[in-house]
């Protein structure tokens, strides 16, 4: 058996079944392959466990700048680094979370993604002192998307 391409406009969308229609094989286009060299599908705890030990040494750092009497620019950096770091490892927890859950129930995550969205959009309608919040959770995960897309293309080079 053959699978058959299906196109639109000469570029290839799918590949399916000539016999029952199941979809064997998604193309994505040009700019989601972008975005997926940044995010790729794969469940891993990798970025999160990074994330956990740099925030670890900087919260040392805090620790031990205060316990010992350190210049305030030790203090300074630990802090803003452990706070940092620590509210990105809980954004990676999250989209790991939702990553987990879609493929355990064997569906596309971006239903997952479109339903939080939706709930936030109500959210906001409701009670419109949420918005800021919710601009602050949002620029935190596209952060989030920056940092582990950095981390993941170093491991990437580092291992090939």
């Amino acid at each position: 058996m053959v699978p058959r391409v299906v196109t639109y406009y000469g570029q290839p969308l799918r590949s399916i079944c000539p016999f029952c229609g199941a979809t064997f094989a998604k193309f994505p286009g040009g700019l989601k392959r972008f975005f997926e060299r940044f995010h790729p599908r794969t469940l891993s705890l990798d970025a999160f466990k990074g994330l956990v030990m740099m925030t670890i040494c900087f919260g040392l750092i805090w620790f031990i700048s205060i316990w010992v009497k350190l210049p305030e620019e030790f203090n300074f950096i630990g802090t803003i680094g452990t706070l940092i770091l620590a509210i990105l490892a809980a954004a990676e927890l999250t989209v790991q979370f939702v990553e987990f859950m879609a493929a355990k129930l064997s569906h596309e995550s971006n239903y997952y993604w479109a339903g939080l969205v939706s709930i936030a959009l109500v959210l906001a309608n409701e009670n419109p002192n949420l918005i800021d919040y919710l601009l602050l959770f949002s620029g935190i995960m596209m952060l989030r998307w920056l940092v582990v897309g950095v981390l993941q293309n170093l491991r990437r080079k580092a291992s090939s």
